[in-house]
């Protein structure tokens, strides 16, 4: 009996150490977040996943992935936001991959190592593991936000409101068009943006307009336009700017703001060959049907001198869904600019080609936007109402915003005089913005239009 226990109890512990050591070997085998994760971490999140994350229109990356403790807490969310394609967040379609700037694919392998990690425990492994050649940041961006506090380095001109601009309680939405003071002396004479950076007061920004800078939405960073490309800021004493807000309202709800607004100009003596310009190309004639899944709207372009395109923005609102822009060239041969499959209105990214596309005279560009009204979408504010085109983020939008400029170079020297219909357009551009809304006033402290019927 004492012989055949003893026997028992041997076996049984060799099981065990068997099974120990088959875990063990498992582990060791398993990735790590100093051997395996960290680097995919480094190349493809890290640029907003830190500490002091960079503010992205108003979006702000909730833990910082080149932290252990934190990666491991957040691990589950990680998986999820991989195996959904949430993300890393970026809209256009893998067709287009080596197509536009700051693209944010990400490698299959690379993705597949990452739900590895997450489902072998998010073992850390040792820091030994990192080497200094892992750590490459994603798509060449930096990762630190500058001494100055903007990321395009020390602005030549910041702006701001005369005060802070006060959301009250009651607001859900709210479009208020604001001017922007220049301080006194920092901009006597017109300048070439090379540079625009527009900082939100929080997330409750919903957009930000301005003819000068361009706009300021949910994910999209500074303007950098290529050398050699500029938008004119004409000597003005303000710099004027259309703001969205949206939050829920309520009791307590209330929020000051104090957006900014930063910019690098050219230096005297830099070329400027190409003016920049932009069409909102927006399309409203239209009404979505109450629970409709998939809502197809179209419209054309028609291109009417040679052009570079510098870049795409599509913008639909919570029922968005898809949006596709197709040019049809002078013989008949189409080919597809830009396809969005699955559009999120909280990511609403400009679309820059790495070397602006040339677009011969003749050509047509069409849009498509696809909508969602059904109760399926989760987004949907209200699937049982039709909706047509609105301001309200309740309402809907179909716009396919462009960048471009002539492709005839101008060959405008910086500190020379400006061609007098460059500095004319500019100057006109604002004071159509100007004419065409009633501006507000933030120091005011008037809110009866809060009692007003909307127009």
């Amino acid at each position: 009996m004492k012989l055949l226990a003893k026997s028992l109890i041997t076996g049984f512990l060799g099981l065990i150490s068997a099974s120990a050591l088959s875990v063990v070997n498992a582990q060791s085998n398993a990735p790590t977040f100093y051997a395996d994760a960290l680097p995919v971490f480094q190349k493809n999140c890290v640029a907003c996943h830190q500490d002091n994350p960079p503010d992205v229109g108003g979006i702000f990356a909730p833990m910082a992935l080149d932290n252990f403790e934190q990666a491991k807490m957040w691990a589950p969310v990680i998986k999820n936001a991989l195996v959904t394609n949430y993300m890393p967040p970026w809209g256009a379609h893998e067709r287009h991959r080596g197509e536009f700037k700051g693209e944010r694919y990400i490698d299959k392998k690379e993705k597949d190592l990452l739900i590895a990690w997450v489902e072998a425990g998010a073992l850390e492994g040792s820091p030994s593991d990192t080497t200094s050649g892992n750590a490459i940041v994603a798509n060449g961006a930096g990762t630190t936000l500058p001494p100055s506090g903007w990321w395009i380095g020390d602005p030549d001109l910041v702006v701001q409101f005369e005060k802070e601009v006060y959301v009250p309680d009651e607001i859900e939405d709210w479009q208020p068009t604001i001017q922007m003071p220049v301080p006194e002396g920092a901009h006597e004479n017109p300048a070439w943006i090379s540079m625009a950076e527009l900082d939100p007061g929080g997330p409750w920004v919903h957009h930000i307009v301005s003819s000068h800078m361009g706009v300021g939405v949910p994910g999209r960073g500074p303007f950098t336009y290529p050398e050699g490309w500029g938008v004119l800021l004409p000597e003005d004493p303000f710099i004027t700017v259309n703001m969205h807000y949206h939050k829920d309202p309520g009791e307590g709800t209330a929020v000051n703001d104090m957006t900014r607004a930063g910019f690098k100009f050219y230096d005297e003596g830099d070329v400027i060959d190409h003016v920049v310009e932009t069409n909102l190309l927006p399309h409203r004639n239209w009404t979505i049907p109450a629970g409709h899944p998939n809502y197809e709207v179209n419209n054309t372009f028609d291109v009417e001198e040679d052009i570079y395109l510098l870049s795409m923005g599509p913008h639909m609102h919570y029922r968005g869904k898809a949006m596709r822009y197709e040019v049809e060239y002078p013989d008949d041969e189409r080919e597809v600019l830009l396809w969005v499959p699955n559009y999120d209105f909280n990511w609403q990214f400009l679309y820059e080609y790495e070397t602006p596309k040339f677009i011969p005279a003749g050509s047509t560009m069409h849009m498509s936007w696809w909508f969602d009204n059904s109760e399926g979408n989760r987004f949907n504010p209200d699937p049982a109402q039709d909706v047509v085109y609105g301001p309200a983020t309740t309402d809907e939008m179909a716009n396919a915003r462009i960048y471009y400029a002539p492709t005839t170079p101008r060959g405008i020297v910086v500190g020379e005089p400006v061609p007098e219909d460059v500095i004319q357009t500019a100057r006109e551009e604002d004071a159509r913005r100007r004419e065409f809304s009633q501006l507000f006033d933030p120091t005011a402290d008037d809110f009866s239009w809060l009692e007003e019927d909307s127009p």
